[in-house]
């Protein structure tokens, strides 16, 4: 079996389908979601690809807005363009994108997304982003679990990500689908920790 390491060195595939994921949201809910025309039912996940570089920086920019003046250093996602995202999403990197899809088939604007790459044995991910109207059904969940696929798929030792000290929502996220703490680092300039590292192992199977 391909190491992900191994992987890494040789061209890949994005699997073959999308993955779709049931989230039926509430009426509440969909009033809310100003990004969505039509009532939504269901979520599904895809690879992202080059054509989705500007709609992913304009959907990380507005989900990492938020943290200004909470962060300490300011998210340096708020710096993400088409541009500097495009060269993320070529291989051996990837990312992934939300949609909502409405009765009649009909996919609104991206929902959220997450980027990803290769780190040593493991798969690295990061700007794993929702609107905050959109947040609290499952979306950012099911973004994890296409990287876990994608992972595994890879043959990958396991997830590894890094979240802010300051964002204590973020950790419970990640801690509630099976993340444990490793470490914890500081920014430059910053004499005490500032973010933590966080893995997940993956078994077979």
């Amino acid at each position: 079996m391909a190491t992900c390491r191994s992987m890494r060195r040789g061209a890949w595939r994005w699997p073959p389908a999308a993955t779709p994921i049931t989230s039926p949201f509430p009426a509440s809910a969909r009033r809310n979601m100003s990004m969505v025309a039509a009532v939504t039912e269901t979520i599904i996940i895809r690879p992202a690809t080059a054509a989705d570089a500007a709609d992913i920086a304009g959907m990380i920019n507005a989900a990492f807005a938020p943290y200004l003046g909470r962060l300490k250093p300011g998210p340096s996602a708020l710096k993400e363009t088409a541009e500097t995202i495009a060269p993320q999403l070529a291989p051996p990197g990837g990312g992934a994108v939300a949609l909502c899809v409405d009765g009649t088939g009909r996919a609104s604007a991206i929902a959220g997304t997450v980027l990803f790459k290769p780190e040593a044995d493991d798969l690295y991910f990061g700007r794993l982003a929702v609107p905050q109207a959109q947040r609290g059904h499952g979306i950012a969940g099911a973004l994890i679990r296409f990287v876990e696929d994608e992972a595994r798929r890879r043959a990958c030792a396991g997830i590894v990500l890094g979240v802010r000290i300051a964002l204590p929502e973020n950790q419970r996220l990640f801690v509630h689908h099976g993340f444990a703490e490793v470490s914890r680092h500081a920014h430059d300039g910053y004499p005490e920790p500032t973010w933590i590292r966080m893995r997940k192992r993956l078994t077979s199977g």
